[in-house]
This record gives structure tokens, sequence and C-alpha cells, in this order.
């Protein structure tokens, strides 16, 4: 309710009441400087005039209250409840359009969008604090021919397995995204070549390790082939040079992650590049 009403432009919220000293919305409440008090009664006359949201349902609470403050001063009983059904269903709502906004659908990592905002960011801060930041950048190997062999719900079970991989292996700091179609895209801030390399190689051991089930008593492996590059900005290498604007830093970077993964495929695909153009 007070996370409601502090984004209402028309509201100013006076005071908080709770008898307990530790709850999250006297917590919020001194955070936004809103008066917390302990004992209603002092909070109404203190507040006053106002309208008070009782949401304990205490019917002894809202005759103080309308002492007090006056007919309509309270709101509470019935209306309290349905206003807290719509604005716990709006929060719900809000929550899932903004993760339907940030991530795939498919297999619940990130989507490109988001992984291009984090990347702008990420390489934005780098620049500014000077510390190595890399990417990788996966492709499935022959994911076409799983889909027309074993069907298209087998297809979306090596993204959904390979998404899971990630999400597992990536460190807290790191961020995995589904790139687009087959590829996966993973943002390594503080990291140098050598150290996103060692990173994709452990990803790349761990699904070679997870055979997949597509019916029948069949299974299949899946491998990546990756191409990794990295921000520089106290070094400028490998290509990614501090002089460029960050447009140019973000597509760069992105271009020779892509390339090194192409050269991860005319290598023989299931391998890791770090070098070549």
């Amino acid at each position: 309710m007070l996370e409601m009403l502090l984004e209402e432009n028309l509201v100013s919220v006076v005071g908080m009441v709770d008898i307990n000293p530790d709850a999250p919305g006297l917590a919020l409440a001194r955070e936004h400087g809103i008066a917390i008090y302990n004992n209603a009664e002092e909070a109404l006359r203190a507040c006053a005039p106002c309208v008070s949201f009782n949401m304990t349902h205490n019917e002894m609470l809202e005759e103080v209250a309308s002492e007090i403050l006056g007919a309509g001063g309270i709101v509470g009983g019935l209306e309290a409840r349905l206003i807290w059904r719509i604005i716990s269903n709006m929060k719900d709502a809000q929550s899932e359009l903004h993760f339907q906004a940030s991530h795939d659908v498919l297999t619940g990592l990130y989507n490109r969008r988001y992984m291009m905002e984090q990347l702008y960011q990420g390489v934005s801060q780098a620049t500014r604090y000077r510390h190595p930041y890399a990417i990788v950048v996966m492709d499935l190997d022959r994911f076409k021919q799983v889909n027309d062999i074993y069907g298209h719900a087998a297809g979306d079970k090596v993204l959904s397995t390979m998404a899971g991989i990630l999400r597992e292996s990536v460190r807290d700091a790191d961020i995995a995204g589904r790139w687009g179609g087959e590829e996966f895209l993973v943002l390594l801030p503080h990291t140098d070549l050598d150290g996103a390399r060692q990173a994709a190689e452990q990803w790349l051991k761990r699904v070679l390790a997870t055979p997949l089930g597509v019916g029948g008593g069949k299974s299949i492996q899946v491998s990546f082939s990756a191409g990794v590059a990295m921000f520089d900005p106290v070094n400028g290498r490998p290509a990614v040079k501090q002089a460029l604007n960050i447009d140019q830093q973000v597509e760069t970077l992105l271009h020779l992650a892509d390339k090194r993964m192409y050269l991860a495929k005319d290598s023989g695909r299931s391998c890791v590049v770090v070098s070549g153009d």
C-alpha cells in the first residue's frame, strides 16, 4: 500500500503506523523521510487532517479514527480489503510485464533487448573505471539438424537445457541471455580474455556431458561454438579501444566475438576461439 501511495503524485504520505518496529513498511517510510509511529491514536492526532487507511481491519481502531478524523477520514473494512486486492493484482501484473519485457519466453534467460542495455552499461563502466570487460557469443552446433530430424519440441528442449546450464554455471556478476535463435550471449565484467576462455570451456564441458533424451529411447549430444572478445580500456586491445565512442565500442566488441564464433565453426565446431578476426 505504501509503495503504491508513494508512486501517486496526487497523494502525500504524512505518517506510517505499525506496532512492530522492524516492519518493512516502517523501514520504507524511514527511507522516504515519512514520520513513523507505533501508536495509532498518536499518529492520527499528529497527522490530522488526513485520510487514514486501516489495513488491520480492527473495528475499534476505525471508531477512534472516525472520532479524530471525522466521517470519510478512514478507509477500512471491505473497502481496504478491495483496495489491497486491486493493488496486489496490479503489482503482480506489473511484475509479469516487466519479466516478459526483459526475458526470453522459452529459456527464461534475458532477451536481446535487455542484453544490449546491459552491454552498453557494462562497457561504459569499464571505460570509466578502467577494468577489462569480456563477452562470449555461443552458437549451438548443427541445431537445424536437431529440429529437422527430431522435431521442434526437441529443439526447444535443447535450448532450454543450454539455458539451464548457463544459469547454473555463470557467476553472480555475469549476465547470460538468449541472443537470438540458437545463439547465446554472456557478459563478463572484470574479466580478461583468458578468464572468459576458461569460463566458456567449462560451459562447453558441461554441455557435452549432458546428453538429451529426444523420445523413443534415443538421446543426442549437443555442443556449441564460441567466440570471445574483450574490451580493455587500459591497454586498448585486442581491437576495442577507449578512443572509440560507446556505440563503436559495443559494435566492435560484438563484431569481433561474432567473427571468432564463426572461426570456431570453421575450426570443426565444439570449441572456443579467443583470437583472430
